[in-house]
């Protein structure tokens, strides 16, 4: 065996006993507090726009109430970061190097119209350009041997999550309900599986496997699926939308985020900074309307403006 691959096998060990010893050090925590029942979590998964592919602008910077949190679910350099601790949620906030996304203002609508008393909380893992297989379990060891030699750059992002995407998705979510309680699963994805029927039962295969691995009850839990850039915006993937729309029928507390009038960068896959604000408030207005609470969503500027 050569070194490289002693020292990476000796890394992964390394990485497995501190994610072991964060759990640990939470559930010690946990065992002491109750999870506070006002501290909202929502798990959020996908391709690259749940990822954030916009560059943050100004009025992304600008101050974020510390009532949205976002749990770090990889080691950040910049900002700093330690993964299975709390932040206060500026981007980006699903890893370094990453931009604006879904979950973002999604977050940020949630507070600003509920209860004072009450906090948002996000757990976001993405990688950019992932078929859904790679939040299968039985399925992403093969997704990932079947890359090729010029994608070593998708290997590299599911290097950030051990190759383990859903797992890390569920060990971060278990450190969240030592604070919180979970309170729906955001997804987008669906660019690389473009067109392709079986996606809604791939969805539901994973959405049924969160339920269980957590200890959730699938009433309790909704789903939320954004579409991918729209036909109207010329979107690349727009033929997508037309399978996203019959994920209620596989899953029945699950909800469309429609993307109708949300400008795309330009590639026909990615929205500009404001799309991906208004398709976050789009989430949480489809969120709050389950609560009871009714808002109005602008909508997105016209080139005439």
């Amino acid at each position: 065996m050569s070194y490289f691959k002693i020292s990476s096998l000796h890394l992964n060990r390394v990485k497995k006993c501190l994610l072991t010893g964060i759990m640990l050090s939470t559930t010690l925590i946990g065992a002491q507090a109750e999870p506070d029942p006002n501290f909202h979590i929502y798990l959020c998964f996908g391709q690259s726009n749940m990822e954030g592919n916009a560059r943050p602008e100004d009025v992304d910077k600008e101050y974020v109430d510390e009532r949205f949190q976002t749990l770090a679910c990889v080691d950040f350099q910049n900002p700093e970061r330690k993964m299975g601790q709390w932040y206060t949620a500026y981007p980006p906030i699903v890893r370094q190097h990453t931009g604006l996304g879904m979950a973002d203002y999604f977050g940020r609508t949630m507070v600003k119209n509920l209860p004072a008393n009450v906090k948002v909380g996000v757990v976001d893992v993405a990688i950019g350009g992932t078929k859904i297989e790679g939040f299968m379990q039985d399925k992403v060891e093969a997704y990932i041997d079947s890359m090729k030699p010029h994608e070593q750059w998708l290997r590299n992002f599911y290097k950030e999550y051990d190759n383990e995407p859903y797992k890390r998705l569920v060990d971060m979510a278990r450190i969240a309900q030592q604070s919180g309680v979970i309170k729906g699963i955001l997804l987008h994805q669906g660019e690389s599986n473009n067109g392709q029927a079986d996606w809604p039962q791939k969805v539901k295969t994973i959405y049924n496997q969160l339920i269980s691995d957590l200890g959730l009850n699938a009433n309790d839990v909704p789903l939320f699926v954004g579409e991918t850039v729209s036909q109207e915006q010329k979107g690349a993937c727009w033929l997508h939308n037309t399978i996203i729309a019959t994920v209620p029928d596989v899953i029945p507390n699950s909800h469309v985020i429609t993307s109708n009038g949300c400008p795309q960068r330009g590639d026909g896959l990615h929205f500009t900074p404001e799309g991906y604000r208004i398709m976050g408030k789009r989430y949480a207005q489809a969120a709050l309307k389950l609560m009871g609470i009714n808002i109005e969503v602008e909508q997105p500027a016209t080139k005439d403006k």
